[in-house]
């Protein structure tokens, strides 16, 4: 079906029912591939609850954490149930996040956050998971954070075994104004994980979209240079014509066609698979 096409369709369904995009994205994603446990708390705010996406036929240990965007200032689990869909499809768990948000909360309580419901999963199911982490926009800014700053998450910041981001912001332009007053107790390049990176990164997987103007492809490409600099496994991708919240759909079952995206995620992370089982048998 013509991309236009759908992306009307799905337009005409977001005006009739009032809903966000996201939840048209759900409702027209099919189901059955996993079990859905609902509003674990982590915390006592509302918004500090997890959601665990379980695959009814689980194939893979690690664990997938996707943290969505919304500027840092909106957004909600329940309306990411397609990305649930999408990684349970593929035999991972998933953990999908809320985090409190501006301006309840500045940096870095949203990244703490996420790191609390990491941590929190992490001890009440399996304290040795390898941890998979996957951001769109601002979360995958949050997302890099994670993989570059041990503060956020301790020892268990060595269980992160590859980073996947989605047109994120990883060079933070803290002058836009959509940034910089969620961001006012930074110091020097603490909230930056271009700057931040080392070594000892995880391997990633950086997805951009050619025609984004939210965050740009650039950030992507500095990410990656910086990576490949210091000697880390990094691949990246860039798609003709896909916009910043393009990138996100894309993945959703019935807007696959919009790019190569999942499929792309998919062999990565068979790749990753196959890397780390002939590792372990090399160790043996």
């Amino acid at each position: 079906m013509n991309f236009y096409l759908v992306a009307l369709l799905l337009g005409a369904l977001v005006v009739m029912t009032g809903c966000q995009p996201t939840r048209v994205l759900n409702a027209v994603t099919p189901s059955g591939a996993y079990t859905l446990e609902r509003d674990v708390a982590y915390g006592e705010s509302s918004r500090q609850r997890f959601d665990i996406y379980h695959p009814t036929d689980k194939q893979h240990s690690a664990v997938v954490v996707f943290v969505y965007g919304g500027a840092w200032e909106e957004g909600d689990k329940k309306d990411f149930e397609f990305i649930g869909q999408a990684f349970t499809r593929l035999g991972y768990t998933t953990l999908i996040p809320d985090y409190r948000v501006f301006p309840e909360v500045e940096f870095p309580d949203f990244i703490d956050d996420v790191a609390v419901a990491m941590t929190t999963f992490s001890s009440r199911y399996d304290s040795a998971v390898d941890l998979i982490l996957v951001g769109h926009s601002a979360g995958a800014h949050s997302a890099a954070m994670l993989a570059t700053d041990n503060r956020y998450l301790g020892n268990l910041q060595e269980q992160i075994i590859a980073l996947i981001g989605l047109s994120g912001p990883y060079d933070l332009p803290l002058e836009h104004e959509r940034v910089g007053e969620k961001f006012s107790r930074v110091e020097g390049n603490e909230a930056n994980p271009i700057e931040l990176a080392s070594a000892s990164h995880p391997p990633t997987l950086l997805l951009h979209g050619q025609a984004d103007t939210v965050a740009k492809p650039a950030h992507s490409e500095r990410y990656a240079e910086r990576l490949q600099e210091l000697g880390v496994a990094v691949e990246t991708h860039f798609y003709p014509r896909i916009r910043h919240v393009d990138m996100v759909a894309s993945l959703a079952s019935p807007l696959r066609f919009w790019s190569s995206a999942y499929s792309d995620i998919e062999s990565y992370l068979a790749r990753l698979e196959a890397q780390r089982q002939r590792a372990s048998e090399q160790s043996e």
